[in-house]
């Protein structure tokens, strides 16, 4: 958890400051007490949990927080976290009259955390020396108590802000004799200077008073989603049944306005994911049910970069444009009020504006940042609340009941794709699996956040979903941009991958091998940076790790693969060729003529350097080649039939077999206790080999399952891999799900 603050937490900041920025002072007077009020009130623990009840009756029985009340949650964990371990926050303040008598941990009631260390030492931060520059100061703490408190405090948080519709949140931060602020947005964290509450408690219940007297939208909640009434939450529960939630979750009422500027509602009942981050885009989707229309509809809630296109007007475009299997817009867009304020600490220089398509904020809305610690600070950029509605809900990809169910889902989406280009000049630049849905009419491109007018893409803007970039871009291809031939690219992979792991072919054996090598190869480079890319671009180039012989029982699908890895190939040999004009290289076109045999266009002719364009141009220099080959794939007669082209999970199956050989393996130990005899047996050294085979393979898929279970009921993924090159692709799942859209550099797939 700390990996995924890194360079996102700014402090400290004067404790004067803090309170004025952010807690508007209340109106009504204060309680009095002395200075030294809780020096007296909370004595000297050595154990964290023998704080709580002393902690929670000063501030109670003195009134600090009217209207709320504070409650010790740190015995109750929360049963409702849905993929995550259970959480005992320490006290938590929730509003007056909220039941607890159920139910005492409520992330999704939470309104003030407190988190209590019974030391100094369990500080997760390192105020600088005085006279020390700040720039030159680490402000956290890396002892091994500091790290596991700032681990607590962005968990807690990571789980409150998923479990609520926030746009910040306070936290205060008790150790030994000294107190922080910490508040929390999407951008990142401020966390003020530490002060003994101790020897002066001022400070403290100056926080607790003016917190206690601030309106909902200044503690942090979303004005335009509430709960919904009893009635309101019977129809959503009969509405949305097919979409119930894994664990308890309220309905809420979604208010967005509608293109006549009339305000529409809409029940949700739970969404489809839930963010396992607390900054980024933090996506969520959700089923939705319009009690006016009738009707059920998507809506999406994302924090978008500031410098990134609005999906609501992007997807209005491909609407005029009539564009063809893409979402449908509907309504919605940013949300008034819905904006980040960590960034506004940072300027125009630390944020490294103008690196990538992302900066930091507009230089003009910039707030004195002189008190922060450290320099590199380009991870914190400008968030905007986006929400939006659109009339598709789709299912994952994986749902396709055969090949050619596949095909046709993923040709429809690339229909999508290319009409946005020919009509609109908008390029994806972010597909994936999990961007492909199907629907009752074939399959739709979802998610087009990421997307920008071709005109408008930078060099080195690399974005997508790391297992379906681009072999160049992943490579970091000198200057390479962003074109519709990466997601050309993607489009392949994605058909390749579920060949791969759903259909029957001859390299079963090595099928997670394969999917290891090629979707999740990546290196960690001494800079921080990430690339990759090799193993799939010797994919195309050489046939490398399915060898020249892999072929799939379903032959139409095998023409299709074999035909796009020739196409993807030439388009990689010429972008090479191009960048290295000294460097010859030739294609043969033979492989080309085998495939097409004649019935599209002549075999291609290279230049091996720079000179006039070739007359017969390369298959993906636009859509139509793979158009037609799509078209061409799906009208063939010799598709498997039904029955016999059913998919089913390769690397599951896979998996069963390690566990079937490792009952067969069992340990001389195990193998006495189980038979009741002294006999023992040995299994064969070639027995040895092919179990330890078995189970690196089937090791690299264990939970690889339940990672692309939660990513595709989002339809987006999210953060950043620190797999190196010979690893599983399980390995790190939590944090490829935070940095599933990603550049080459680890830093860039941040800050998008």
């Amino acid at each position: 958890m700390n990996a995924s603050m890194e360079q996102l937490i700014l402090g400290p900041m004067s404790v004067q400051k803090f309170l004025d920025e952010f807690l508007p002072k209340a109106r009504l007077r204060k309680p009095k007490f002395k200075k030294d009020f809780f020096a007296g009130a909370i004595p000297e623990k050595t154990k964290e949990n023998e704080m709580y009840g002393p902690y929670i009756k000063v501030i109670t029985d003195h009134k600090f927080i009217p209207r709320f009340k504070m409650v010790n949650t740190s015995y109750y964990i929360d049963k409702d976290i849905i993929n995550r371990p259970g959480l005992k926050p320490d006290p938590g303040v929730y509003r007056e009259g909220l039941d607890v008598s159920q139910k005492i941990t409520q992330f999704e009631e939470l309104e003030l955390h407190s988190e209590l260390k019974a030391h100094g030492s369990d500080d997760a931060f390192v105020d600088p020396p005085e006279g020390k520059a700040c720039r030159d100061w680490r402000f956290e703490s890396f002892t091994d108590a500091g790290m596991r408190s700032r681990s607590q405090l962005i968990h807690y948080a990571t789980e409150w802000f998923s479990r609520q519709h926030r746009r910040h949140a306070f936290t205060i931060f008790l150790f030994g004799t000294y107190v922080r602020f910490i508040r929390w947005d999407r951008a990142g964290a401020i966390v003020s200077e530490r002060f003994n509450f101790k020897s002066d408690c001022s400070y403290l219940v100056e926080f607790l008073w003016r917190f206690s007297h601030l309106d909902d939208v200044g503690r942090g909640r979303d004005p335009f989603v509430r709960r919904a009434t009893p009635e309101e939450a019977r129809i959503a529960h009969m509405e949305l049944e097919e979409w119930k939630p894994k664990a308890e979750r309220p309905v809420i009422v979604f208010t967005v306005p509608g293109e006549d500027g009339k305000d529409r509602e809409f029940l949700a009942w739970g969404s489809m994911s839930e963010p396992r981050s607390l900054t980024g885009r933090c996506t969520r989707t959700y089923p939705v049910y319009e009690i006016v229309t009738k009707q059920k509809y998507l809506l999406k809630d994302a924090w978008r970069a500031h410098s990134l296109s609005s999906e609501a007007d992007i997807l209005r475009e491909l609407r005029e444009a009539k564009v063809e299997h893409v979402p449908i817009y509907i309504c919605g867009g940013d949300v008034d009020g819905g904006v980040t304020r960590t960034d506004l600490y940072v300027t125009a220089e630390e944020a490294d504006e103008g690196w990538g398509d992302v900066s930091a904020a507009p230089p003009s809305f910039k707030m004195d940042g002189t008190w922060k610690c450290g320099k590199n600070w380009r991870r914190i950029i400008q968030r905007f609340l986006h929400r939006f509605v659109s009339s598709v809900i789709g299912k994952p990809l994986k749902n396709f009941t055969s090949s050619k169910h596949m095909l046709l889902v993923v040709s429809h989406a690339f229909i999508g794709h290319w009409q946005a280009y020919v009509r609109c000049g908008i390029i994806h630049r972010d597909v994936s699996a999990n961007n492909i849905l199907i629907t009752s009419a074939g399959g739709i491109l979802n998610d087009w956040d990421m997307a920008k007018k071709e005109k408008d893409i930078q060099r080195h803007e690399h974005t997508g979903t790391w297992e379906f970039m681009s072999s160049l871009l992943l490579a970091g291809h000198h200057d390479h941009v962003h074109t519709i031939q990466d997601d050309i690219e993607s489009f392949v992979l994605i058909v390749i991958y579920h060949a791969l792991r759903y259909f029957p072919h001859n390299k079963i054996r090595e099928t997670a091998y394969i999917l290891g090598k090629v979707f999740y190869d990546q290196h960690l480079l001494p800079t921080g940076e990430y690339t990759g890319g090799t193993a799939r671009k010797y994919l195309f180039l050489h046939k490398e790790y399915i060898g020249r012989d892999f072929q799939l029982s379903s032959p139409p699908l095998d023409r299709w693969v074999w035909f796009s890895i020739r196409a993807v190939k030439q388009w990689i040999e010429t972008e090479l060729a191009k960048s290295d004009p000294d460097e010859k290289r030739c294609i043969t076109g033979e492989e080309r003529v085998a495939v097409l045999r004649g019935t599209l266009r002549l075999p291609l002719h290279i230049e091996t350097k720079p000179g006039p364009t070739p007359m017969h141009q390369r298959d993906l220099d636009n859509h139509d080649i793979m158009a037609v080959f799509f078209a061409m794939a799906l009208a063939a007669v010799d598709w498997p039939a039904p029955a016999d082209d059913k998919p089913h999970d390769i690397l599951l199956e896979l998996h069963a077999t390690e566990k079937s050989l490792r009952r067969s393996f069992v340990p001389e130990s195990e193998d006495i206790g189980r038979s009741g005899s002294s006999k023992r047996s040995k299994p064969s050294a070639s027995g040895s080999r092919r179990q330890g085979s078995e189970t690196q393979r089937s090791s690299q898929i264990r939970t690889h399952e339940h990672e692309l279970e939660d990513a595709s009921m989002s339809g987006s993924s999210s953060k950043r891999s620190r797999q190196s090159a010979s690893g599983s692709p399980l390995q790190g799942a939590e944090t490829r799900r935070r940095s599933s859209r990603i550049g080459t550099s680890g830093k860039q797939r941040s800050r998008e």
